[in-house]
């Protein structure tokens, strides 16, 4: 059983795809970063090592989301109001090439709620009953549920490599200001997929 596992954050086409609801608001820093084509390489690499990928993705828009909820974020009334991520779209499909697969051990945890995918899922039950303690992290976005799905891995004490060329962020600032000062504070490693791979 490896001790070693990849996570991909929210990698829907709402976020990647050209045509995804969000994209717009991504595109400079997914440009920039090249991000799509770095995502495409950790899940090839971890494919080739079988080093099977966790993927943590957000709650689906749906009729009667955030109904009666009265301490909803701001992101979450947001999402709701733009219908992002909705149930049942092409929107929510995994971005292609992105995609799990059963035959190298991927799992798709339950859908997080705010930002962190182990926050209120199953992410932290599913990593230990394979005894697997190290993660490396890519997705989106790079300060919102990335991040915060880091930090969560670093206090429950997993080791945490963070792969600042998979990300992107709603802006070129909030993105390098996550990648380059702000991840290095609690991350054991914050790499370029390239040279993740060179320690296979």
């Amino acid at each position: 059983m490896p001790s070693n596992t990849a996570i991909i954050i929210d990698p829907y086409n709402d976020f990647l795809h050209p045509r995804g609801k969000l994209n717009g608001l991504l595109a400079d820093s997914l440009k920039e970063t090249d991000t799509i084509t770095h995502l495409k390489e950790l899940v090839t690499a971890a494919r080739l090592h079988k080093i099977p990928i966790y993927y943590g993705l957000h709650q689906q828009c749906k009729a009667g989301f955030i109904a009666g909820s009265n301490h909803a974020t701001p992101l979450q009334k947001s999402q709701k109001e733009n219908v992002a991520f909705q149930e049942g779209s092409w929107g929510v499909d995994i971005y292609e090439g992105l995609e799990p697969s059963l035959e190298n051990g991927d799992v798709v945890v339950s859908k997080h709620w705010s930002s962190s995918s182990f926050h209120s899922t199953d992410l932290d039950y599913q990593l230990r009953q394979r005894d697997i303690t190290n993660l490396v992290m890519g997705g989106l976005t790079s300060n919102t549920c990335l991040e915060s799905t880091a930090r969560y891995a670093y206090e429950f004490g997993y080791h945490v490599t963070m792969l600042k060329d998979t990300t992107a962020g709603f802006t070129k600032e909030q993105k390098d200001a996550a990648t380059e000062i702000v991840w290095p504070l609690f991350a054991h490693e914050v790499k370029r997929v390239g040279e993740w791979i060179k320690t296979l």
